[in-house]
């Protein structure tokens, strides 16, 4: 009697895992769709719908063919690689019917039953509207079918198993969810908070994550993490020096740059260059329902002027040369002053989110990466810095928070560079 007592919740236990872990019923392929099967003005909508959700960002690798994957991704359990969205019937989605697409963009499963890892945002995708999915999949059936088979993933154990997460979603997906408008609100308030919400995706990067990888739904838009990147608190979260308003949202997101915030770079970079080919009416409705009830801003010339002072000036060192904090002012004098000093059209840096910001990877990153402007953005590249020594780029970094951001948390600099050099 002890023994079964032992062995019937075992096997209940394994039953029950058995049954949530089964694998999902594949979806029998179907012959490619002819691009003149698909209304115009419908896959003209669905580029919209790819561009607000920048499918091609994430499906595209670094010098290969559009949406035709390979994109590493690199995540806490190890590197993803975004797959072929082209119509190719080998090694795309060619061979995918619109139920099968449906259900990979709604449950996160593929046609041939295999579930999708959540880097694949199918928890924000579930939201979409059953026509705006339609448009989204006739856009990638019409696209030029590129031959790209998928690369293996670099997942250790267990996280290669893809049958756990059919015990991941009973924890955290919804595959019901729709996008509900939320009364009270204007046509477009709810138009941007579809957008943002669905195919936009913005709190996947702009949200914490538990120790799963799922976003803590208590702090949407507290800021998140992207390659080892910050990605900044958004909405009524952000804690910036120059409060947001909806037209420098409006810029930000079209041109990718704001003179009194930033501009855009690192993972935020191609993002931008998708939403600049949105028409600008959906941007409005984005940036609109991003800067709801944020504070308005009554003392932009003080905030300016208080910025000003913290310029740097050449020629001017104030900091003792021997000193962490003279080495690193030092740093900056030979290699950054030349573009940002006082005077200079750059945005301050006291202003800049990187440099202002609860964290410092991405002040970081973006000096040993560089600044490619956005293609809607008048701003001046900025160049690498790779090859300045990891003890040169902790001074600067110490020295920057403390001239442009003394209220900051600086916290353990040095560690910080070394987690970035592993991304670098």
């Amino acid at each position: 009697m002890r023994l079964l007592a032992f062995v019937l919740p075992v096997v209940a236990l394994a039953g029950a895992a058995a049954f949530v872990l089964r694998p999902a019923p594949e979806i029998a392929p179907i012959e490619p769709p002819k691009t003149e099967s698909f209304a115009a003005d419908l896959v003209e909508r669905g580029e919209v719908l790819a561009r607000i959700g920048a499918c091609e960002v994430c499906h595209t690798a670094e010098g290969g063919e559009p949406y035709a994957g390979g994109l590493a991704l690199h995540t806490p359990f190890g590197k993803l690689y975004s797959t072929n969205l082209t119509p190719d019937a080998a090694t795309g989605i060619g061979r995918w019917s619109k139920d099968a697409f449906v259900r990979a963009m709604r449950e996160g499963v593929g046609r041939d039953g295999s579930h999708l890892y959540p880097a694949f945002p199918y928890t924000h995708f579930a939201k979409t509207r059953d026509e705006d999915l339609a448009a989204l999949y006739a856009f990638l059936m019409t696209l030029d079918a590129v031959k790209a088979p998928a690369k293996a993933n670099e997942l250790a154990f267990p996280f290669n198993q893809r049958a756990l997460l059919a015990g991941w979603k009973m924890l955290f997906h919804d595959p019901s969810a729709r996008f509900t408008p939320t009364a009270g609100k204007s046509d477009e308030w709810n138009t941007g908070a579809y957008h943002v919400q669905a195919l936009g995706h913005c709190s996947a990067c702009h949200t914490p994550r538990n120790a799963l990888g799922a976003e803590k739904a208590d702090q949407t838009f507290a800021g998140g993490e992207v390659d080892g990147m910050h990605a900044p608190a958004i909405g009524a979260r952000a804690r910036p020096v120059m409060p947001w308003t909806t037209s420098a949202m409006v810029d930000y997101l079209i041109d990718g740059r704001h003179p009194h915030h930033a501009i855009a770079a690192g993972p935020m970079k191609p993002v931008v260059d998708q939403l600049a080919q949105v028409p600008e009416d959906l941007v409005q409705a984005m940036a609109a329902h991003l800067t709801d009830g944020l504070e308005e801003v009554k003392d932009e010339a003080k905030i300016l002027e208080a910025a000003a002072k913290r310029d740097y000036v050449t020629g001017q060192p104030v900091a003792d040369p021997n000193s962490p904090l003279g080495k690193g002012e030092a740093v900056f004098a030979k290699s950054c002053a030349n573009c940002h000093r006082a005077g200079n059209p750059n945005i301050p840096l006291a202003l800049t989110t990187s440099v202002v910001g609860p964290e410092l990877s991405a002040l970081i990153r973006i000096t040993l990466d560089g600044i490619q402007p956005p293609e809607g953005s008048p701003d001046k590249s900025m160049p690498k810095f790779a090859s300045m020594s990891d003890e040169d780029l902790t001074h600067l970094v110490t020295w920057m928070r403390h001239r442009f951001a003394p209220e900051a948390k600086t916290g353990d600099v040095a560690a910080a560079v070394k987690a970035a050099r592993a991304f670098h």
